[in-house]
């Protein structure tokens, strides 16, 4: 199995209720939408955690750039079981949420899933 090399966030959120994980693979466009996407139209706190396979595509460069984002990295693509493995080792919180990069949310999206989640 190839190396995987992990990365906290510098500034991680202190009790995020969802960790969202996203696997990427030189995508960073989409990357970026997706993020921005999060950003902007989640209410319940979150912590962001990306997996990027190789990353030379300036997703590395980016991602390192981001102080709110944990991440892993591989040299070469693991596929999305090891990268998912791997995110979770860095993750805070009891609700793991799977995204993939070319995904896009919608205001209020993860205050419907911590309502359902509540209402068990």
């Amino acid at each position: 199995m190839e190396q995987i090399q992990y990365f906290p966030a510098a500034q991680a959120p202190e009790n995020p209720y969802f960790s969202i994980l996203i696997p990427s693979w030189n995508n960073l466009d989409f990357l970026k939408l997706c993020i921005r996407s999060i950003r902007e139209h989640s209410v319940v706190p979150f912590e962001l955690i990306v997996h990027l396979n190789e990353g030379n595509d300036g997703s590395l460069a980016w991602v390192q750039g981001q102080q709110d984002i944990a991440y892993t990295h591989s040299i070469k693509n693991v596929g999305v079981c090891h990268a998912m493995n791997a995110m979770r080792k860095l993750a805070k919180a009891d609700y793991l949420l799977y995204i993939n990069d070319d995904m896009y949310v919608l205001p209020a999206w993860d205050q419907l899933l911590q309502k359902e989640i509540q209402a068990c």
